[in-house]
């Protein structure tokens, strides 16, 4: 159980940008404990999300665009703009056209390249559009999805870390592999997994196993793309795969409601 504690507030600490100033123990078991919790913040941040949505229904009534705008701008400030970083790290090494290790090198460049910008305002306005569009249908019936999305996200996350190798064996990514225990993070995949088809089986909504299904597939995808371009997994990589991810179910979600 403490374990568990201190892996969630690992995972605050990491991965959001709630202030936990405290030093927290890092060992085998809660940094395994913080990767297995990451859904759970997703879910947390998804109920964020809704709390958003049922404020502006209730008192506010901004504009669908407006809304959209402010949930956009809500997750980043949650987040710290962490994901969002490795996005244009992976936009600048990319889009640059050199070999492997030209790619890596500018992958790990802090400075923001025009690449990586143009690659940041694309993904900023089709998140603010596909939510645009969300609102102006059927929202009451797709609430829910303001929480499965984020949670899907994070799984994709830990099913990338779990599957990927390295590119280099220094720096915190590298620390997090050598320390996390595959077999309880696969564990807690498969509670999630089993957790999710039942309850979305008894409210009758096949919707999310399309998305779950579209996960695995983009997951696959992205893995081959990584490899050829990159020669494996980086911390950029992965937050670049939760923005892509994000966009990516929002858009198939539009396709069937």
């Amino acid at each position: 159980m403490k374990n568990s504690l201190v892996g969630l507030l690992l995972t605050f600490q990491f991965f959001t940008s709630i202030p936990v100033r405290k030093q927290l123990t890092m060992d085998r078991q809660t940094v395994t404990s913080m990767y297995a919790l990451m859904p759970v913040m997703g879910v947390l941040m998804g109920c964020t999300n809704l709390l958003i949505v049922y404020l502006n229904g209730s008192y506010f009534h901004f504009s669908p665009l407006f809304l959209a705008i402010i949930l956009v701008v809500a997750n980043i400030v949650m987040t710290g703009g962490l994901h969002l970083d490795g996005w244009i790290d992976l936009g600048d090494a990319f889009f640059s056209y050199q070999d492997q290790k030209r790619r890596l090198e500018i992958l790990e460049d802090s400075r923001v390249g025009a690449f990586g910008a143009i690659c940041l305002v694309v993904l900023l306005l089709l998140k603010v559009a596909f939510l645009y569009e969300l609102f102006n249908r059927d929202l009451e019936n797709h609430l829910v999805y303001f929480v499965v999305i984020p949670f899907l996200g994070r799984i994709s996350i830990l099913i990338y870390f779990l599957t990927m190798k390295n590119v280099k064996q220094t720096g915190l990514a590298a620390y997090f592999k050598s320390q996390v225990i595959n077999k309880h993070v696969w564990t807690a995949i498969v509670i999630y997994t089993i957790l999710l088809v039942a309850i979305f089986t008894y409210f009758s909504m096949p919707l999310v196993f399309i998305l779950y299904l579209s996960m695995i597939g983009v997951i696959a995808i992205y893995r081959i793309w990584t490899l050829k371009n990159f020669g494996g997994m980086t911390g950029d990589l992965m937050g670049a795969l939760y923005e892509g991810m994000e966009l990516i179910l929002w858009g198939i979600l539009l396709l069937f409601i």
